[in-house]
């Protein structure tokens, strides 16, 4: 696995954005790429809300999908191939595809979210190679690429454990509430 995390480095520092990110008020936020989780049962519901947002601000929304299950006959996929990130567009050493990311990093946009809880390298490296100048996301990588990390302790859902449950986790909130969260504390930006 040595080779995989040194070419894995490589490939962070070859396509990293050098944009400068940090807080941007909504007013000034025109494009948004929104990343959500095929897999989540509140899609449907995350993909409305994310449409009424950008609809009522004027941005103009680009929405994917990441769904890195393994498809059969009995697993379907239940977006579109063309906006979705699938176990397909991994290469070797877990490395991403580029044919399949360079047009998707290539576009600048003002505000990047990543509403999905999956931590895996391909999405370490969208975050890292996104030329965003306002990141939201999930999941905590090296470096701190996301200007702001959303855990379900925000949200009100924190690590409280029961005697028959085990502590709730972020992968554990809908994305719907997270994106809730989310348009809530944009709205306050100034």
């Amino acid at each position: 696995m040595v080779i995989g995390n040194i070419l894995r480095e490589r490939r962070l520092r070859k396509y990293a954005s050098r944009v400068q990110t940090g807080f941007v008020p909504l007013s000034d936020i025109r494009t948004a790429t929104f990343i959500i989780d095929a897999e989540d049962p509140s899609r449907e519901k995350c993909l409305d809300e994310i449409n009424s947002f950008c609809t009522g601000n004027k941005i103009k929304a680009r929405i994917f999908h990441s769904d890195f299950r393994k498809f059969n006959r009995n697993v379907q996929p239940v977006t579109d191939a063309a906006t979705t990130f699938t176990r397909k567009d991994i290469g070797i050493f877990g490395l991403p595809k580029m044919k399949r990311m360079r047009p998707v990093i290539a576009e600048g946009t003002d505000l990047f979210v990543s509403l999905s809880p999956d931590c895996r390298f391909t999405m370490e490296f969208l975050t890292k190679a996104m030329k965003a100048r306002f990141k939201i996301g999930r999941c905590e990588f090296s470096g701190e690429p996301f200007d702001i990390v959303i855990r379900t302790d925000d949200i009100g859902q924190g690590n409280t454990a029961s005697r028959d449950r085990k502590p709730v986790r972020d992968h554990d909130a809908g994305q719907a509430e997270v994106f809730r969260k989310i348009s809530g504390l944009l709205q306050k930006i100034r």
